[in-house]
């Protein structure tokens, strides 16, 4: 089966996107930068999974950076730059935007510049709600906790014959605006095609995600537990077929002396 190279069919976090969505409710807001300008921050990509290594061309538009990071290493994102936050913003394509460089933390290797959705403002979510419009966006989930705001989105496709979903989930820190975790899931019928983490990493953090079990692991398991056990049931009938005379008649006396 040959998957489909494609960007995500909806936009989960709009305030990248250059598509204008009008405030009606609210103008005024309270946003800030959460970050300063070259302050750092440690990221580290715990799972890179391709069933095909050709599927990591789907990543291109998404997470290009991604060819340039080795699972379990760590990398560090500094802010180049952060616009000037207007105290009047109408529509998404006003929002303010950040900018930032990636480069491997052990070598100082440059992996990626001129990132901007890895962090964004911070100080008024009620805002970012009503001017990203998330809750008018099919298959789009808002995350909106104490401590976290993002999206979760979920859309399905045919591709060859085959229904393929793709899960892809965002989360950023409400204290400092920080990408938490992204992770993008293409999967069918229970079982991986793709599945990138990506995690801003604290000590105490694992820098790799083992592999979870795919639907067909489980089910040869399943099927090799079945077999075990009809096996079982066999060998124990063809040993008590084949028990001596001399043991049967015992075994029936003593049953009878029982009754």
């Amino acid at each position: 089966m040959k998957l489909k190279f494609l960007t995500l069919t909806f936009v989960l976090i709009l305030i990248c996107s250059a598509i204008p969505l009008t405030a009606e409710a609210q103008s005024n807001n309270a946003l800030e930068w959460g970050v300063y300008v070259d302050e750092e921050f440690t990221y580290v990509l715990q799972r890179a999974y391709f069933v095909d290594p050709s599927y990591s061309q789907i990543l291109a538009v998404d997470m290009p950076y991604v060819s340039s990071m080795t699972v379990g290493e760590k990398a560090t994102l500094r802010v180049t730059g952060l616009d000037e936050i207007p105290s009047l913003i109408y529509e998404s394509s006003q929002m303010p935007k950040s900018s930032c460089e990636l480069e491997r933390a052990n070598d100082s290797v440059p992996i990626m510049a001129g990132l901007s959705n890895f962090i964004i403002p911070i100080g008024d979510w009620d805002f970012i709600n009503e001017i990203s419009n998330i809750t008018g966006l099919e298959g789009v989930t808002l995350i909106d906790t104490a401590d976290e705001w993002g999206t979760t989105g979920v859309t399905v496709y045919q591709a060859g014959g085959s229904v393929i979903t793709i899960t892809v989930e965002i989360r950023y820190d409400k204290e400092n605006g920080t990408l938490n975790y992204m992770r993008q899931r293409y999967s069918t019928l229970g079982n991986d095609l793709i599945d990138i983490i990506l995690v801003n990493w604290h000590p105490g953090m694992p820098t790799i995600v083992e592999e979870g079990l795919q639907m067909s692991t489980l089910l040869i398991i399943l099927i090799a537990v079945v077999v075990g056990l009809i096996v079982a049931i066999i060998v124990y009938q063809g040993y008590r077929a084949k028990k001596p005379v001399v043991q049967k008649l015992g075994e029936k006396k003593r049953e009878k002396t029982r009754k």
